[in-house]
């Protein structure tokens, strides 16, 4: 064999080999971002229903007809207490942990509307009619949408990214 076709047949091996390394190494990277991608979606679909639920426990436990302190700890432990384990605060804390920082920013301040939904909730003057109680109520669930498609945006490919 001559030195030429050694050299052809080496730099053939060379680029096949180094084509196969760069097809695995973007195989890995585009599994690793759908397997994170998988992640954030379980962890916001959880923290958008925990939100959701806590409302819905809150406006029960508020319409039950109890006063004072009574009413005050059944609108509380209604906020706070998850059948499902999964209350909000504490998937607030993965949602800091596997989202970008403006999904964690925006996603507090959802929380923070419904704590202040839920502080209204506990006192007796508060109904669902209430100004007060209309416009924080209000307030959450307008931050609530617009959290949910900041989180849909980040949730899509780099390539499709919705602008809000």
């Amino acid at each position: 064999m001559e030195w030429g076709t050694l050299a052809v047949v080496a730099v053939g091996a060379f680029l096949g080999i180094g084509a196969t390394l760069v097809t695995d190494v973007l195989r890995s990277r585009r599994e690793r971002e759908q397997r994170w991608a998988e992640v954030k979606r379980i962890t916001y679909a959880r923290f958008l229903a925990s939100l959701a639920q806590a409302h819905s426990r809150m406006t029960v436990a508020a319409s039950q007809g109890e006063s004072g302190l009574a009413r005050q700890r059944a609108v509380h432990d209604a906020f706070l207490s998850d059948p499902q384990h999964s209350d909000a605060k504490s998937v607030l804390r993965e949602v800091a942990i596997s989202g970008p920082d403006h999904v964690y920013r925006a996603a507090e301040g959802v929380y923070e509307r419904l704590r202040t939904a839920r502080d209204l909730l506990c006192s007796e003057a508060v109904t669902f009619e209430t100004p007060e109680y209309r416009l924080a109520i209000r307030s959450f669930f307008a931050d609530l949408d617009a959290l949910q498609r900041i989180m849909r945006n980040d949730l899509q490919p780099p390539s499709t990214h919705r602008h809000p």
